[in-house]
Formats: C-alpha cells, sequence, structure tokens
C-alpha cells in the first residue's frame, strides 16, 4: 500500500533555510555596510568600483541575502541618477539569478503541486501589477518574490519587467532621499514613514489598475 505522504525533495528544503537564513541576516543587520563605505570612497574615482558594487549586490541577491543594503553605499558616494543605475543593474541580475536558481531546484516539485490551490492562487496573483506593487512595497524581502516566482514558474520576461519597474522607482526615490539627507546626524533616520509615502502610494496604484483591468476584462467578456 502505498503511502499518500507528500515528500518535500532535499532541493525544496534548502530553498527554504536559503530564505530563512536571508531573512534572519537582513533583520539582524549582518552587513556593515558603513564600513563597507569607508573603503568603497577611496575607490570612487575609480572605473571597476561601480561594477563592484552590482557584483556584490547580484551575488546577495542570488543567495536571498539583503542586496538591498548597498544602495547606501551607492547612495552615498554617487548621484542620484547614477546610484540608481548601478542599484536597478545589480538588482534585477540578482533577482534573475535568485529566479533562475529556485526555479532549477524546485522544477520536480513544482510539478507535483501545480495542481494545489495555494499554487493556482499564487499563479493568479503574479501578474506584471502585483509583482511591480509588491517590489515597490518598502521593507518588503526581495528574496521571498524572487524565490517565489521561480518556484510557481513566472514568466521571466514579465519577472524581469516587473522587477525593473519596482527597483526604477525603489531605487530613485532611496538614492534621492540618502543624497539630501547626507549630512544629516542620523542618516538611517531619513528615510521614515513620511519619506516612504510615494512608495506605498505606487504600490496602491498598482493594485487598483490591476482591479481596474480585470473589472474591463471582465466586462468586455460579456
Amino acid at each position: 500500500m502505498e503511502s499518500d505522504k507528500v515528500v518535500i525533495p532535499f532541493r525544496i528544503i534548502a530553498i527554504g533555510l536559503i530564505l530563512a537564513a536571508g531573512v534572519m541576516l537582513q533583520q539582524l543587520g549582518w552587513f556593515d555596510w558603513q564600513r563597507f563605505l569607508q573603503g568603497a570612497e577611496k575607490y570612487a574615482h575609480t572605473w571597476w568600483l561601480p561594477s563592484a558594487i552590482v557584483a556584490i549586490k547580484i551575488t546577495l541577491y542570488a543567495f536571498a541575502l539583503p542586496g538591498s543594503i548597498m544602495i547606501w553605499v551607492a547612495g552615498l558616494i554617487y548621484a542620484p541618477l547614477a546610484a540608481t543605475l548601478i542599484s536597478v543593474i545589480g538588482g534585477v541580475a540578482g533577482a534573475a539569478a535568485a529566479y533562475v536558481l529556485s526555479r532549477r531546484l524546485s522544477v520536480g516539485f513544482s510539478a507535483r503541486v501545480s495542481t494545489s490551490r495555494l499554487f493556482h492562487f499564487m499563479r493568479r496573483h503574479s501578474d506584471a501589477a502585483t509583482l511591480s506593487a509588491v517590489r515597490t512595497l518598502p521593507n518588503f524581502p526581495h528574496s521571498v518574490i524572487n524565490y517565489g516566482a521561480g518556484i510557481i514558474g513566472v514568466p521571466l520576461p514579465r519577472f524581469i519587467v516587473s522587477t525593473t519597474i519596482g527597483f526604477i522607482a525603489k531605487a530613485y526615490l532611496y538614492t534621492t532621499i540618502i543624497r539630501n539627507a547626507a549630512e544629516a546626524d542620523h542618516l538611517a533616520d531619513a528615510i521614515d514613514m513620511k519619506t516612504l509615502g510615494p512608495l506605498f502610494i505606487l504600490a496602491t496604484l498598482f493594485f487598483i489598475g490591476k482591479f481596474i483591468h480585470r473589472k474591463s476584462g471582465a466586462g468586455e467578456a460579456k
């Protein structure tokens, strides 16, 4: 008699451990970006420092670590537009690396659970508007989006587009605030609910757009 138990593959357990470790390290503030900044400022004039920041962001995001902390380094060394470009390139490439990694590790598992209600629910709510909205929300763990999208098989072009939109909006706002508050006594306090309001508004607009699009689609279907 065969068992009805669902066997969770080791690779899925590995994904869970990577995500848990990444979120925990982010909450613990494991990376001392200020110390890294002190060293990086000496090489601000070099051609390779932006590439190094991008490479670090890619590596951190790929393994579910908080790569967004590098935005402080980029924002304090470079002008907002340059810092935004660095952050977006590193963020999108890192997110894509995490997506591919989780996709490859979870192929067999995803196929087995593809008929479950939870899987279908996540697929229904993985449209570009929702992904962009969630990506835009402040302090939302990017690793959850990156790995989750890979597991449920979000089409890669949709994932890349929504990730790019979310990172552009968030990176430009963050780098602008960081640059303007560079002389503040407590730099971290410059980013609070008041200054992050536009991101919440943008996320809300994405959700509203999704709702209107679905309603209009339903109306046309009738």
